[in-house]
């Protein structure tokens, strides 16, 4: 479920709350569906009362579980900055959009990912938007995301022996179409962003935000061929984790081959 905060205060409050060290007990919330996100989502509103980690015995129970299984969350995050080692030679699959949704029905239950090609549009690249939602800061230790209340990685913090230093890097949430249907909140991160937008981050951060739209609009409703790594998971949109390991524009004559797929689902 997704939260909505608006007033000051609030937001506030909402700057010191720690991803998986932060249990929230919220009373007098607004739940609307939110047609944006396509989902249900609780907005903070006047007669709301918000306690952070409440001492009853659900909250310590869900605190525990979240720290318990925190370490699968890390890796899934950060693979694609450390552990990502997939040879894209090995990737021969191609699939729709809808084959892959399809296959992950069918995967419902497996830890393992999956891997496929796409031919397919990038519909949504947002990199001329507030610098915060394309770059963010990240342990060079284990590759997460940096908390920016704090400064301090949550998950290297606890060890004093680690000299923690942070780095910069794309962080990206594009969406892939294509004639079936539409992969939401795909993930374009360090490296493989910089490969694809052809310029590295600080060429980046130094464009003009004109500069940052014709860029954009290089890719946007253009065909690509994109190698996509799938991962079932209850945290993301749909269930369904997408990161993007390659993408280039593609060949046309190719991409016309490979429209209808021909993964194995």
């Amino acid at each position: 479920m997704l939260t909505c905060v608006w007033d000051n205060e609030s937001i506030l409050l909402a700057q010191s709350w720690m991803p998986r060290e932060t249990v929230i007990f919220a009373s007098d919330v607004r739940i609307n569906f939110n047609k944006f996100q396509n989902c249900m989502a609780a907005t903070v509103i006047s007669k709301t009362i918000i306690t952070t980690n409440p001492d009853t015995p659900e909250a310590n129970i869900l605190l525990n579980y979240v720290r318990e299984n925190k370490e699968t969350d890390v890796a899934d995050e950060t693979d694609s900055y450390l552990r990502e080692s997939i040879n894209l030679n090995s990737v021969v699959d191609v699939y729709t959009v809808e084959q892959l949704k399809v296959k992950a029905l069918r995967n419902e239950g497996k830890a393992d990912p999956f891997y496929g090609i796409l031919y397919a549009y990038i519909s949504t690249l947002n990199i001329d938007d507030e610098i915060t939602k394309v770059v963010r800061n990240r342990c060079s230790g284990c590759g997460y995301i940096v908390n920016e209340a704090s400064n301090t990685c949550t998950i290297c913090e606890k060890d004093s022996s680690k000299l923690q230093s942070f780095f910069l890097g794309f962080d990206v949430l594009v969406d892939l179409t294509d004639h079936t249907g539409t992969l939401h909140s795909c993930s374009l991160t360090g490296s493989i962003a910089e490969g694809t937008l052809g310029c590295t981050i600080n060429e980046f951060l130094a464009m003009t935000s004109e500069q940052k739209t014709k860029l954009k609009w290089q890719f946007l409703l253009e065909r690509s061929k994109i190698y996509v790594k799938l991962i079932l998971s209850h945290r993301a949109r749909g269930g369904l984790k997408v990161s993007i390991l390659s993408c280039k524009l593609a060949d046309p004559t190719e991409a016309s081959r490979n429209l209808a797929g021909q993964g194995h689902t």
